[in-house]
């Protein structure tokens, strides 16, 4: 993967967080404030794992940074079911933002793909 296609990852997840972060703004219900935290972290820590893995290089433990970026967007991804399951917030705002979840998934899956090509070279 090039610098673009993980420009293009960052971009993704980064863009992501934002729209978590509005979200959160109308979340509903008695514990919001710390739901929509946990939301907040999880969508975060996505493109911050991203940008830190990609800084490291290929060496020995640059796999672990998407790992932990995909093992966040998988908790936020929960989060989000949660939240639609108990009506935090409504459909139109939560179906999109699985929606992205699941891109953000796909492209850190073909930039560890990538990795892993690199580091066998």
């Amino acid at each position: 993967m090039s610098g673009l296609d993980t420009f293009i990852l960052w971009r993704e997840s980064s863009d992501l967080a934002a729209n978590v972060l509005d979200a959160c703004d109308k979340l509903r219900r008695a514990g919001a404030a710390e739901f929509g935290k946990q939301m907040r972290l999880a969508a975060e820590s996505i493109p911050a794992n991203v940008a830190e893995g990609y800084g490291r290089g290929v060496n020995d433990d640059c796999l672990r940074f998407p790992g932990i970026a995909r093992g966040s967007a998988i908790e936020l991804e929960s989060h989000l079911k949660t939240a639609k399951r108990q009506r935090r917030l409504d459909d139109n705002v939560v179906d999109p933002l699985i929606d992205q979840c699941i891109r953000v998934r796909y492209l850190i899956d073909r930039y560890a793909a990538s990795v892993r090509r690199r580091k066998r070279k």
